[in-house]
């Protein structure tokens, strides 16, 4: 079989890529904006350049049986300074991938969405949930759910959305202030800094290991679904304070938080997801504990080298 991830040097798509290098070929496009070409998996086939240049994708996509598209603005301060260029890229980028889909009868697309999209509903949260969109970046992804589904309806090409909780693990370095919290947590504490954290740290998230993220792109690359939306989370809300807990206590340390004043408007307090439907259809269930993925996190770096930088 021959594979495409779109964001494959990035954090999640570089992971995926490394899993289905034993299925198959792997060719990876990627702009090298978030991502990093050290990410890239001996064995894949690299492309430098972006989705949104269709000449391109339509060459890339041309025998490919499946599309992983992980290529995106992945967050909600990227669309900040210029909400354009990432609703552009999110949403013409990903109709470009579409459309080659279409054109080349690629069996299915798994793509990229979020979670932040249910910011204003009681948890955990389900996907029969009513969304909407109070900043770009979540509208942005829930145009590319839309138009995922109107191609299925329309065309018959198949899709499923992944709506991706807090996902942490290998080859998040890169990304800086746009890294997970429990990656920035990890580095500030591994070099004796205070980790900012708004309000008094009993805020929650929903945190997942990129490989179990992985795993869920698989079973929905081997299912049979026409289109559908799955949460992409471990159902268990953790609070910040547990977590720097968690992390001194793996790395022997012991480190004061600094609690600040939120400045975020519309800052989500609490996230977990509602897994039945992803277990029911998909058969996922997550299965690396938050110690387990902190304890491989710390492996990693060891090995690799840790960030010499503060993240925030």
């Amino acid at each position: 079989m021959k594979f495409l991830v779109t964001g494959g040097a990035g954090f999640i798509g570089s992971n995926l890529a490394r899993r289905l290098l034993a299925l198959g070929e792997v060719k990876v496009l990627d702009n090298l904006m978030l991502g990093r070409e050290e990410n890239i998996p001996a064995g894949a086939e690299f492309t430098k350049g972006s989705v949104m240049d269709e000449a391109l994708v339509r060459d890339i996509v041309k025998g490919c049986d499946f599309i992983f598209h992980e290529a995106a603005h992945s967050s909600s301060p990227m669309f900040l300074e210029n909400p354009q260029v990432g609703l552009q890229e999110n949403t013409v980028g990903f109709m470009n991938v579409m459309n080659m889909a279409l054109r080349y009868g690629v069996k299915r697309v798994i793509f990229a969405s979020t979670s932040s999209m249910y910011s204003g509903n009681p948890t955990p949260y389900s996907e029969n949930m009513t969304v909407g969109a109070n900043t770009f970046y979540e509208a942005s992804f829930r145009c590319r759910e839309i138009i995922a589904q109107t191609y299925y309806r329309f065309h018959g090409l198949s899709s499923v959305a992944l709506r991706y909780f807090s996902v942490y693990g290998p080859n998040e370095k890169h990304k800086g202030r746009f890294a997970n919290n429990v990656t920035q947590f990890l580095c500030e504490i591994r070099h004796g800094l205070r980790p900012e954290i708004y309000g008094d740290g009993t805020q929650t998230r929903d945190f997942i290991h990129v490989d179990d993220a992985v795993e869920a792109n698989l079973l929905a690359m081997k299912s049979r679904i026409g289109f559908e939306i799955f949460n992409i989370g471990t159902g268990v809300g953790t609070n910040f304070n547990t977590l720097l807990s968690l992390i001194c206590d793996a790395l022997r340390k012991r480190v004061e938080a600094n609690y600040i004043e939120n400045p975020i408007k519309n800052y989500v307090m609490h996230t977990a997801a509602d897994m039945t439907k992803s277990a029911e259809i998909l058969g996922f269930k997550p299965v690396i504990t938050l110690k387990e993925g902190i304890r491989r996190q710390i492996q990693h770096y060891d090995k690799i080298g840790w960030p010499e930088f503060s993240l925030q």
